[in-house]
């Protein structure tokens, strides 16, 4: 049986997590985070590689999502009844799940790095639809330094995070590879919750880039989510996320959509001024272009 498989990327921070909380209770969906993907190939793609490597590493994604789909882990019991108790599926597909039956007709994917690769993720999965949810810059770099500490002088002496798994010496520190040239000493120089949206505005800048041409638009496989819309108005937009998935809304995606908060909204306000104003500096022509400023 042909499977459908669908993307959903964003910056870390971005709403993506929500998200996929909500699509988990898509009718013969298995969701399906991170895992079955290198992190660091959306960085590699980036390094001008041979079209060759180019084409083996995109059969490779597919191929993880194969993988996934015929490990018998979307049908496990165990999976299903768990599913089944946070409200995530019917009792119908539970009944088939039990007697090894149900069927899981789309993988909905998720790694928000695959931001720094639109195109690639486009491309190697040539039938998917993708959802582009984009947060504001402020309040996503806000979140990420809060919640993982990411890009700190400390982070900077290797590359083993998944925010720069490739970069170049700096003195005695490593600067990312989405850092421009000629700005080494600027980005070490910041803090960072501004080396955190120099990171955002790189992800934007990209899907913007991809997202926006022609071709990509008439083909109708993207879809562009507000994150602060999709607080503000859950039932509204999320709704037309399922559409967009060509599925129909249902009481249990009606049910986790009700638990968005908007509490986060504005959050960078809490921040020192001129941390933000340095941030807005650095990443002013995509807040401008996506509405923030």
């Amino acid at each position: 049986m042909k499977i459908e498989y669908n993307v959903v990327l964003g910056c870390p921070r971005s709403g993506t997590t929500f998200l996929m909380s909500v699509l988990k209770a898509l009718p013969n969906s298995e969701c399906v985070s991170g895992r079955l993907f290198l992190v660091a190939i959306p960085h590699i793609i980036n390094n001008n590689l041979p079209a060759d490597i180019y084409k083996s590493i995109a059969w490779a994604f597919e191929d993880s999502l194969q993988n996934y789909r015929d490990s018998g882990i979307p049908n496990s019991r165990l999976a299903a009844l768990q599913k089944w108790l946070q409200g995530c599926m019917s009792i119908q597909e539970l009944g088939q799940a039990l007697q090894h039956k149900r069927v899981v007709e789309r993988i909905v994917y998720k790694e928000p790095f695959l931001s720094f690769a639109p195109e690639f993720t486009y491309n190697a999965l040539p039938n998917c639809r993708i959802v582009h949810i984009y947060r504001d810059g402020r309040d996503c770099a806000n979140s990420l330094v809060r919640s993982y500490n990411i890009l700190t002088d400390e982070k900077l002496r290797d590359l083993r995070t998944s925010e720069m798994p490739l970069g170049r010496k700096y003195d005695q520190l490593y600067v990312p590879w989405w850092v421009e040239k000629g700005r080494e000493e600027e980005f070490i120089a910041s803090p960072p919750y501004v080396r955190a949206i120099w990171m955002w505005k790189k992800m934007v800048q990209c899907c913007h880039d991809f997202f926006s041409r022609p071709d990509v638009i008439a083909d109708g496989r993207v879809m562009l989510l507000r994150y602060e819309d999709l607080v503000n108005e859950p039932l509204k937009y999320g709704e037309a996320v399922v559409e967009h998935l060509g599925l129909k809304m249902n009481p249990r995606l009606q049910k986790r959509l009700k638990r968005a908060s908007s509490s986060s909204i504005g959050i960078h306000y809490r921040r020192d001024s001129q941390e933000i104003e340095a941030a807005e500096k650095i990443a002013k022509a995509e807040l401008e272009l996506y509405g923030y400023l």
